[in-house]
């Protein structure tokens, strides 16, 4: 179980201000979701549990899994609560949160001034989110680098609703790296989706020297690491291998004796 609390100021919410808290906290659940299982759809549906409407409103949600070879949904609540409290603590970014979690948190934090607490919580665990986490959002995308440069891993997640954007699952990085591109590209990202890619563009990185963000000016679709020989090749094979003979006449050769 896991769901979030938002008390009003003198016990009023404002229904902008509500609808824009779950729709970030669902948000991120999502986001968090997809880089714990490596599933770009998710692979937990969540579901309301409770659901009280005076100050401080509460919804609580439960995890049904979608997938019968493993439960992550006790794994996206911790993470995601662990991700809050580092975030709140310092300016680092957690394990998996990518960089549009980070958004997604920022944009929850920004709405604390709105009321007079918001939380998220566990059947264990609170925590507060306040502005310290959208300041620490803040100081994590202003303190990186940028530079020309490419990033290969598998390519998922496609989203055209607030602009273009897909991800990049990086192993080398084990996490989804958000790209950016111009939505005349969109019939070529479709056509390689789930495909191993090379990303090529302006690159932009953490503190750490992690990528996080590239804005696309091509990508190429990375070749199989061994390709099967066709059988025209295998012929040619062959033909050195039976004497300077192809297979068909080496075969009637040996039924002639």
């Amino acid at each position: 179980m896991i769901g979030i609390q938002i008390a009003g100021k003198n016990n009023k919410i404002s229904a902008n201000v509500f609808a824009k808290s779950l729709t970030s906290f669902l948000d991120l659940l999502k986001d968090v979701d997809s880089t714990v299982s490596k599933q770009s759809k998710g692979s937990v549906r969540w579901e309301v549990a409770a659901l009280q409407k005076n100050s401080p409103a509460v919804i609580e949600l439960t995890g049904v899994s979608k997938t019968k070879e493993m439960d992550y949904s006790d794994a996206i609540q911790e993470s995601l609560i662990d991700g809050l409290e580092q975030l709140t603590e310092r300016a680092e970014q957690p394990n998996f949160y990518s960089y549009s979690a980070l958004r997604k948190a920022h944009r929850m934090a920004a709405l604390s001034k709105d009321v007079r607490f918001l939380s998220v919580f566990t059947s264990t665990r609170r925590m507060m989110i306040t502005e310290r986490v959208s300041q620490n959002v803040d100081y994590l995308m202003a303190t990186g680098s940028k530079s020309l440069g490419s990033v290969r891993g598998s390519l998922d997640a496609v989203m055209v609703h607030a602009g273009h954007e897909f991800r990049v699952w990086s192993p080398k990085w084990k996490r989804p790296i958000t790209c950016y591109f111009d939505k005349t590209m969109l019939s070529d990202v479709a056509r390689h989706l789930k495909q191993e890619v090379e990303v090529i563009g302006e690159v932009h990185r953490n503190q750490k020297g992690e990528p996080v963000i590239v804005k696309v000016s091509q990508f190429l679709a990375l070749e199989p690491t061994s390709i099967s020989p066709r059988i025209e090749d295998l012929c040619g094979m062959l033909s050195n291998v039976y004497g300077g003979k192809d297979l068909k006449g080496y075969l009637e050769e040996l039924r002639n004796g």
